[in-house]
């Protein structure tokens, strides 16, 4: 089967199994991922084992692999995200020497001791600008902001901006008190109606999260 069959295979199941998320038809999205309600994926992506999380978008030529992402989060350009890793500690960090699944490499045999990189988590509400790097196994928290061009090598906690080579926590968001009230309150996991008549607020995080609170208690 020919290239442009087999994307246009992968498509025709995407839409089938989420028919209103959106993917451009030069991206590629590997049917052992998913994509939940309203996703964006754009031209030249390369999706393979991901779960992506509602109103999530991709922008054009994303590289991701084996993670995990939130609800609304925004995706710049070219970012790429949860490429495997080499042992550094073995005679060479050829793939041959200790798998038989890299892509592009001679399988060599392996006492297969090494052990691959988990999945990476990516939050909800996470801003990732173009370019940047995320190693794999990483855990990015909700609220968190990359900085174009960054290279993450480590755990971002929740509504940290980092930048940097390798990116650093540069402030955050909100003050310490104001994130606890938002990651309680999860609102990126409430009922999209309630978060269209809170947007109103979405210039005032305090308020917006009051109405999240005061609509979700109406229906438990």
């Amino acid at each position: 089967m020919s290239l442009s069959l087999k994307n246009l295979y992968r498509c025709i199941s995407h839409r089938v199994r989420q028919p209103d998320a959106s993917i451009q038809w030069g991206a590629i999205v590997s049917l052992d991922s998913t994509l939940s309600t309203k996703v964006k994926v754009f031209d030249g992506c390369r999706i393979f084992n991901c779960d992506i999380g509602r109103y999530t978008y991709l922008g054009g030529s994303c590289h991701f692999e084996r993670t995990k992402i939130g609800a609304f989060t925004s995706i710049g350009s070219q970012v790429i995200c949860g490429r495997g890793t080499h042992p550094l500690s073995f005679i060479s960090t050829y793939p041959g020497f200790y798998t038989d699944k890299a892509q592009g490499a001679e399988f060599l045999g392996a006492s297969q001791t090494f052990t691959d990189t988990p999945r990476t988590i990516i939050g909800s509400d996470v801003w990732i600008g173009d370019r940047a790097i995320i190693i794999g196994g990483v855990d990015v928290g909700h609220g968190a902001v990359i900085a174009a061009g960054a290279v993450v090598t480590r755990n971002v906690p929740a509504f940290a901006i980092v930048g940097g080579v390798p990116a650093k926590v540069i402030k955050y968001r909100f003050p310490e008190s104001v994130i606890t009230d938002i990651l309680i309150s999860k609102w990126w996991d409430a009922p999209i109606d309630h978060i269209r008549a809170a947007s109103k607020f979405s210039d005032k995080p305090e308020l917006f999260i009051v109405s999240i609170n005061e609509q979700n208690k109406l229906v438990t």
